[in-house]
């Protein structure tokens, strides 16, 4: 149980660094070996183990600031892609006049 955890933590602390670099395609590659990870945990059983139980809803935290960094991430995107949009737009109506 304790390289289970072990593993969790490694791979918390992995995807908090990557978080914080806004690395999007690591968090990618993070997030699938975490998803095998917690397969492990689930089929393992072993929710009475305290210690398990304390890293996995730590695990759940940084998902939560994850997720609202995505969620951030995709809107500012969208907002750029709308502007780079606009500019072609804009671009192209005065292409005739030149």
């Amino acid at each position: 149980m304790q390289a289970i955890i072990q593993s969790i933590v490694a791979l918390r602390v992995s995807l908090q660094e990557a978080l914080s670099r806004q690395d999007w395609e690591a968090i990618g590659e993070l997030d699938r070996r975490c998803r095998v990870l917690v397969a492990e945990v689930v089929a393992s059983e072993a929710w009475d183990d305290q210690a398990l139980r304390e890293q996995v809803e730590e695990l759940t935290r940084l998902y939560e600031q994850l997720l609202q960094s995505g969620r951030a991430e995709r809107e500012r995107l969208a907002g750029e892609l709308t502007r780079l949009n606009q500019s072609k737009q804009v671009t192209n109506t005065y292409k005739p006049l030149v």
